[in-house]
């Protein structure tokens, strides 16, 4: 069972690793988690990615945040810049 605490932990060591110079994506983190299941983990990533955005911990590009809305399509989650 993967924790949101896990899944904080991975995305924030890829961001301090990539030392704010690249980016990565939801299925790179899931992949990280889990090599064999990480397709599961997908929308769980989105999530905690999108409250770390809102705490200003990790920045996402505007094709990402628009992305998660579509595939959430639940207007006003977290990570949706207003």
């Amino acid at each position: 069972m993967v924790f949101a605490d896990d899944i904080r932990k991975t995305i924030l060591k890829l961001a301090e690793e990539r030392g704010g110079k690249g980016t990565f994506d939801v299925a790179d983190i899931a992949r990280t988690i889990d090599q064999q299941n990480w397709r599961m983990l997908i929308e769980q990533v989105k999530l905690v990615a999108a409250m770390l955005v809102r705490e200003g911990k990790i920045s996402t590009t505007p094709s990402d945040a628009a992305a998660y809305m579509a595939s959430t399509k639940r207007p006003g989650k977290p990570g949706a810049k207003s």
